[in-house]
């Protein structure tokens, strides 16, 4: 019993960092108006407009949506490999975020590698994509490897986006 405590502890962990991420990524997006529809997870095809006096209300129904799209015909897309894809116009990827929310030490390194290998695919499918790595443990170790590792682009410590505005 307490491994199945133990692991949905930690999915919840992971779950929950995952939607505050799309949330900040969507408050970005209406910040700059760029907002335009919501894509429904439930329904492939369906899509439901972004209505400024409605912001709390969408954003509360978050698990609803598997992305959005923004003004440029660009959309973001919530999934689990990657955790998050930003596609141009054409349909291709043109960046991948991955989010780690586990705070155990112990684990980075695992949670490292995890995103190391999503990474890879991501570039093996477009050697031009952007790749960001977003996680709430960073020890030295990761921190040493994601600086010199090829397939991260970029690095971000979500405790610290969470917490200081100009990190954010």
């Amino acid at each position: 019993t307490g491994a199945q405590i133990d692991g949905s502890w930690r999915n919840a962990i992971r779950d929950e960092a995952e939607k505050v991420v799309q949330k900040l990524l969507i408050k970005e997006a209406i910040d700059r108006s760029q907002l335009t529809a919501f894509l429904l997870r439930d329904n492939h095809s369906g899509v439901e407009r972004f209505d400024n006096g409605k912001i709390k209300e969408q954003l509360d129904r978050i698990k609803e949506f598997k992305g959005f799209t923004l003004k440029n015909k660009r959309s973001v897309l919530f999934s689990s490999e990657p955790d998050v894809s930003i596609l141009d116009k054409d349909g291709s990827t043109i960046a991948v975020i991955e989010v780690k929310g586990g705070t155990d030490p112990a684990g980075a390194l695992e949670r490292y590698g995890a995103a190391k290998k999503s990474f890879e695919e991501a570039l093996r499918q477009n050697k031009k994509v952007i790749t960001l790595f977003v996680a709430s443990c960073i020890t030295s170790e990761v921190e040493d490897r994601v600086k010199s590792d090829k397939t991260i682009q970029h690095y971000f410590n979500l405790t610290a986006i969470l917490t200081h505005e100009d990190k954010r």
